[in-house]
């Protein structure tokens, strides 16, 4: 297949972070033949924390990025979205399937959803929820300011495995967040259709300090649907510490997404 029919890979990075922490998974995608387009929203370091929300967030992705892919550009997308850009990208590909698309006489769709330590919450479930109603001690609340978090030890919590020599960039990529966005219901999640079935992987990561892969099993069997589960002996950011094998992954990935 063509570069030029490959699906668009879209990258919703997690909270406290941006899509230029997935900078280190770009060249081995690009040489597999894939373009990529960064997903951010609204809750990342925003200028006034009150006024965001997890909603919001998945508004902003659906409306601002995702919908624009694929109506204006004619695009497939493969969403990869990363800890509580899960429920974010969930939210956002609502209804926008193959399956669902091609019955509506649309072209582009999303033909698959890849979760990397993605947290997974329900319909109206918010991710303080989600994570048993109480904050770790890592997060710490209303730092720097009133209604915003940061994680604190970064290197330890998101970055063990990752090449020490890397703490100063990789500190520059952590931004504050507002705490709204998780403690606000999240929509209706897409992976909750049929139409995903076949369309849903999800990269466990079995040495996170974030998000303990125990918990991402809770999640993956609330869900109540079939994942393609790979476990990757990763932390929290297998696209910093195994970029190279992360990517050999996704595309595996989406070669069954294409084929289906």
């Amino acid at each position: 297949m063509s570069s030029a029919s490959l699906p668009v890979i879209l990258l919703v990075p997690g909270a406290f972070g941006t899509p230029e922490g997935f900078d280190g998974l770009l060249p081995y995608l690009t040489e597999a033949g894939y373009a990529t387009h960064p997903g951010s929203y609204p809750s990342c370091n925003p200028s006034d924390p009150a006024q965001v929300s997890s909603s919001e967030d998945i508004a902003f992705l659906r409306n601002k990025v995702l919908l624009p892919l694929l109506n204006d550009q004619g695009k497939d997308v493969v969403i990869i979205a990363h800890s509580y850009g899960g429920v974010v990208a969930g939210g956002a590909a609502k209804e926008l399937a193959k399956e669902t698309r091609t019955a509506q006489g649309q072209k582009a769709s999303v033909i698959g959803l890849i979760y990397v330590a993605g947290n997974i919450t329900l319909d109206g479930e918010s991710l303080f929820t989600a994570v048993g109603g109480a904050y770790p001690p890592f997060i710490k609340v209303n730092t720097p300011s009133e209604g915003l978090a940061v994680i604190e030890p970064a290197m330890e919590i998101l970055y063990n495995d990752c090449d020490r020599a890397l703490e100063p960039e990789l500190g520059k990529q952590m931004q504050p967040h507002a705490l709204r966005a998780f403690e606000t219901p999240a929509t209706a999640p897409a992976w909750a259709e049929s139409a995903f079935d076949g369309r849903r992987a999800y990269v466990r990561t079995l040495d996170d300090c974030c998000n303990p892969s125990s918990l991402q099993d809770i999640w993956l069997e609330k869900s109540k649907v079939e994942w393609q589960v790979v476990d990757f002996k990763t932390g929290h950011m297998p696209f910093v510490s195994q970029p190279k094998a992360l990517a050999e992954q996704i595309t595996k990935f989406i070669d069954g997404f294409i084929a289906k």
